[in-house]
């Protein structure tokens, strides 16, 4: 098998991840399934890796809307690229490379919705390669500072939508001076306690949302609730 043939095969596009540090994964699938798309017409996705978030978002919203992506990583972004221009909604997909806080100094406009898959974790032992490192870890840029970042992209009326580890989801909502006005609770398996956070910011404060999501029931099969949020997506369902 060549490495263009080991990426990610959807129902309506294929993600190539070889070049990519931070590979196709169920936290960047859970969030561009669970994204609120349905008042969007411009959206964004801040750190879009291989591009499989914003490709998610281009599954589920109408052609005229707008999709952009920005990856600072050179490599990661070449590819991201590449599944862009190999998927059918090309004509609506932005890609930028370069850095968050940069874009957002002088996005091209405000934006409707805005989603990330940040870094999760402080800086530890090494990865293999500074590529993987700044995928992987918070080395520049803290969870609260890519919401901020965010918000300097978003408009008014507009929604952030973040997945986070649950203690970092816990911790942002109280570092924020956004209001969260959602989150759903992702458990891997009946009976565990959640590990995920799928969370929703605003600018403006809205009565608040409280669900849960179970990825596995208790006969290690995929859970009805998953199915149905992942079957537009993945080709075993």
């Amino acid at each position: 098998m060549t490495k263009e043939n080991q990426g990610f095969t959807f129902k309506q596009f294929h993600v190539n991840h070889h070049r990519c540090a931070m590979k196709v994964g169920t936290d960047g699938i859970l969030l561009g399934a669970w994204a609120d798309i349905q008042e969007a017409q411009t959206l964004l996705d801040l750190g879009t890796g291989t591009g499989l978030i914003a490709l998610m978002l281009a599954q589920r919203t109408a052609q005229h809307c707008q999709i952009s992506a920005v990856e600072r990583d050179r490599a990661t972004a070449e590819q991201a690229k590449e599944n862009i221009e190999h998927s059918p909604w090309a004509k609506k997909m932005t890609l930028y490379h370069t850095d968050i806080a940069t874009f957002a100094q002088n996005p091209p406009h405000l934006f409707d919705l805005i989603v990330a898959n940040p870094p999760y974790f402080s800086p530890a032992q090494d990865c293999k390669t500074p590529q993987r490192n700044l995928a992987r870890y918070t080395l520049e840029q803290s969870h609260n500072d890519w919401l901020n970042i965010a918000a300097q992209c978003l408009n008014e009326q507009g929604k952030i939508q973040f997945i986070l580890p649950y203690d970092a989801g816990k911790i942002l909502q109280k570092s924020t001076a956004l209001y969260c006005t959602e989150q759903c609770d992702v458990i891997t398996k009946i009976g565990k306690p959640a590990q995920r956070l799928l969370l929703t910011f605003r600018k403006h404060p809205a009565p608040m949302q409280h669900s849960q999501l179970i990825i596995y029931d208790e006969n290690n099969q995929y859970h009805p609730d998953f199915v149905e949020l992942t079957k537009a997506f993945y080709l075993k369902f």
